[in-house]
């Protein structure tokens, strides 16, 4: 199979994930609360913050990408983690759990 170049590639992954990260809305207030609505312990010390889980707008971002690729490149980690006001391991772990959600769907 005929492979692009790397810049080339990586030009159009960043005019994609660009265009997909400009059409996410995500309120103000995020980063103080969680997907549940719970205030996170940036707002109230001393309390534990749990599991992150994408909120529906959050989920359906992580999914476009990830239906135009996989793998993301660690830049467009680092830009969805940002738009989503969370840390680059979790959209990592993110991408990971749902390869292996897609590799269970496909065997089963």
């Amino acid at each position: 199979r005929k492979r692009r170049g790397a810049r080339e590639l990586e030009g159009a992954r960043k005019d994609f994930f660009g265009q997909a990260l400009r059409e996410c809305r995500v309120p103000a207030d995020f980063l103080h609360r969680g997907a549940s609505g719970a205030m996170a312990p940036a707002a109230m010390p001393g309390i534990s913050k749990g599991r992150w889980t994408p909120d529906a707008e959050g989920r359906a971002l992580l999914e476009t990408i990830f239906q135009a690729d996989n793998f993301p490149a660690r830049p467009v980690r680092l830009q969805l983690a940002e738009a989503l006001k969370v840390n680059q391991r979790q959209i990592q772990v993110w991408f990971q759990n749902r390869r292996q959600r897609l590799k269970r769907e496909q065997e089963g």
